[in-house]
């Protein structure tokens, strides 16, 4: 008994001793699932890059259509707004396949953040089966403010300036980072919790609030990667920037976004209602 105490007591004095360093350990100790992450990811965004890839081609095309005098403006400006329209509301489905693949991968790097062994495909496949309706409601509803708020941002070009355009804008606007910041928690107390829907929505409301100026800045922070495509690229260039932003940044933004949720979950929830998994996967006194 005494050899089995000692020998969980070293396994746990080489827990990280924080989620921070929880990430970077699995990043370094579980470089294959990390790169299966990636992997997936992009597979599971392959119709997101499809309709944003067509959509940035033609807008291309049209506007060297109208700089070269082919159509004018007016009509340049009509055609780019029906190209939009359509790309912005095809992404709504291509976004809850997305989160769909997400249901799966979350119950991946939950279990590779709290050390526990990874099968991963079979992990994928169970996360889907547990995880498959809160995402892909979060995906579509994501998908629908984002559809409304860009619509009403470009009706100010056609239509004159209204207060009440102004007013419905800014509400779409609010609702949409209201709806980014709860997001996390909603998806990953679906794989935490046996929670009714709207209980994860009211926890999450009152999480994402209690932590907004932090989380906000969080996810600005590691999202930033994605200012990338507000470059203008010509050909094959865009495909490559964003296949390299869905493989390679996006599922390191899972994994450190899980960390820090996680890290809200222990403070404000788990301590005190969930002991058996607070702190888990790290041992914050190794050092002490």
């Amino acid at each position: 008994m005494a050899q089995l105490a000692n020998q969980d007591q070293i396994r746990q004095l080489k827990l990280p001793t924080n989620r921070i360093q929880s990430f970077f350990d699995c990043l370094l100790n579980k470089t294959s699932l990390t790169l299966l992450l990636g992997l997936f990811v992009f597979l599971f965004s392959l119709p997101l890059l499809l309709v944003l890839g067509i959509s940035n081609i033609l807008v291309y095309d049209i506007t060297l259509q109208v700089s070269g005098g082919l159509i004018i403006e007016e009509v340049g400006a009509t055609q780019i707004f029906d190209t939009l329209n359509a790309a912005y509301l095809l992404l709504i489905p291509a976004l809850i396949i997305l989160f769909i693949g997400l249901a799966g991968l979350t119950r991946v790097t939950r279990r590779m953040i709290f050390q526990e062994h990874v099968a991963f495909f079979h992990d994928f496949k169970q996360g889907i089966k547990s995880n498959f309706m809160s995402f892909a409601v979060m995906g579509m509803v994501i998908g629908i403010l984002h559809f409304v708020m860009m619509l009403l941002a470009r009706l100010g070009y056609f239509w004159e300036a209204t207060t009440w355009l102004d007013i419905t804008l800014a509400i779409s606007i609010g609702a949409l980072v209201l709806t980014l910041l709860i997001t996390p928690f909603v998806l990953f107390q679906t794989d935490l919790y046996n929670l009714t829907y709207w209980g994860k929505l009211k926890n999450s409301f009152l999480l994402g609030v209690r932590t907004a100026p932090v989380t906000l800045l969080f996810m600005i922070a590691i999202f930033s990667p994605w200012l990338l495509l507000l470059i203008r690229y010509d050909g094959a260039v865009y495909f490559i920037v964003i296949g390299l932003l869905f493989m390679i940044a996006a599922p390191l933004q899972l994994l450190a976004l899980h960390e820090y949720t996680l890290s809200v979950l222990d403070k404000y929830v788990n301590k005190t209602n969930h002991p058996e998994i607070y702190d888990k996967g790290i041992y914050r006194y190794a050092h002490d």
